[in-house]
């Protein structure tokens, strides 16, 4: 009968098994199984640790799902690097990505978090467990000439993996924060809020969508005209993600006068920046790389804040705690401030005439995307939002029949 665990685990119990002298002299020696890394075990073991009343230290585990995509392997690479990260679980369910061989050579890195690796559907609950934060980052990513068609396409193609993804955060670990990157984001971020609402695990601090691109490129983009450091600044993009919906706030950034025509420019290239680079591209592909490195920063942010001390995001789309202040907008992207819960403030910047103008421009944009993920998490039918419905143009046989009602 085994001794009953005194705040260690069933492993630690086991491991003082004499491995020597099972077997008798005379006996042939043969390889067997060796029990103490067996799968019953690490069960036992996860089983012991939730009874055992010894406080339990923080995994500080970071899982990344589809980590085998061209995005999850650069954020993953950038991930390894981060102290404050102990576990990088590496999920992917499609066998062409081979996340596995990713995961081996992240491995060979000499940094101190520790890799995991999961291939397939049924190991998504394995990658999950204790996750402080899941980032979703797979799916499909628009390609030229794609980049001109409509979110609405493109999230056709990733809805049903989002959903599934958000049905076994919601089972598997409730308290994670939730990072979502899978494009289009506006949508999927919808999808995302009312799947985990009707699941009865949502709250609104920690579920946020990844905007960290468009902000990093506002950034950039402004400190080249203006000669300053880009590390020490930073510009906020609101009201979305999506190329129709980003609003770039240049006049956050600290650069005395600075021309408007200077502005709409900025703002034209911050907002068509995925087909621009696309164009230049040879291979004609996305910004993987920029892309990749701005949500693994993201990531890091977040827990930073989680474990280390409050840290500000340049911009996340979230569900604003008082949206009277913020635009009267319920769902809006802003500036956040992460701690030890999730998001702990919400910081929303002043805007000039021309970003209030593009931001009622935006508006309805965003609602239509967000209306559209929720109609696919709730089971409601998909209407198609009043601006964006074309002006009705009568033709000669109605005109004529309207003027004969106006002479009666």
């Amino acid at each position: 009968m085994l001794p009953r665990c005194p705040g260690s685990c069933a492993r630690q119990v086991l491991q003082g098994w004499p491995r020597r002298g099972l077997l008798s002299p005379g006996q042939p020696r043969r390889a067997y199984q060796n029990f103490v890394m067996s799968k019953a075990l690490a069960q036992i073991e996860k089983e012991c640790e939730r009874f055992c009343p010894v406080p339990k230290v923080p995994p500080q585990k970071v899982a990344v799902i589809g980590a085998g995509s061209d995005v999850g392997r650069i954020a993953c690479l950038f991930l390894k690097q981060q102290k404050v990260i102990q576990t990088l679980a590496m999920y992917d369910d499609i066998p062409d990505r081979n996340v596995l061989g990713v995961a081996n050579d992240l491995a060979h890195i000499d940094t101190s978090p520790e890799v995991e690796a999961y291939q397939g559907r049924m190991f998504l609950r394995d990658a999950l467990h204790d996750a402080d934060v899941v980032l979703i980052c797979g799916g499909c990513y628009p390609l030229p000439p794609c980049c001109n068609s409509p979110d609405r396409e493109l999230f056709f193609y990733n809805m049903q993996f989002v959903r599934t993804i958000t049905l076994a955060v919601a089972q598997f670990c409730p308290e994670a924060i939730v990072a979502l990157q899978t494009p289009p984001v506006d949508c999927n971020f919808a999808l995302c809020l009312y799947t985990l609402k009707m699941a009865g695990v949502y709250n609104r601090r920690r579920v946020l969508g990844v905007n960290a691109i468009n902000a990093m490129r506002a950034n950039q983009l402004f400190c080249s005209v203006t000669g300053s450091d880009p590390a020490q600044s930073s510009l906020p993009v609101i009201c979305g993600t999506g190329r129709c919906t980003r609003v770039p706030v240049f006049s956050a950034g600290k650069a005395g006068n600075f021309p408007q025509t200077q502005t709409d420019c900025l703002t034209r290239l911050v907002r068509e920046a995925d087909e621009i680079i696309g164009k230049v591209k040879c291979n004609n592909e996305q910004g993987h790389l920029s892309i990749g490195f701005s949500t693994a920063r993201f990531v890091v942010n977040i827990m930073k804040g989680l474990f280390e001390k409050p840290t500000f995001i340049d911009s996340a789309l979230v569900e604003q705690e008082n949206p009277e202040k913020c635009y009267n907008m319920q769902i809006c992207a802003s500036p956040v401030t992460v701690g030890k819960g999730g998001i702990v403030e919400y910081a929303v910047p002043t805007l000039n005439e021309a970003e209030n103008r593009l931001l009622q421009d935006s508006k309805c944009d965003l609602e239509d995307m967000l209306n559209l993920g929720r109609c696919y998490a709730c089971g409601d039918e998909y209407y198609l939002h009043p601006c964006k419905v074309p002006p009705c143009i009568p033709c000669p046989t109605c005109r004529a029949r309207k003027a004969e009602s106006k002479s009666y």
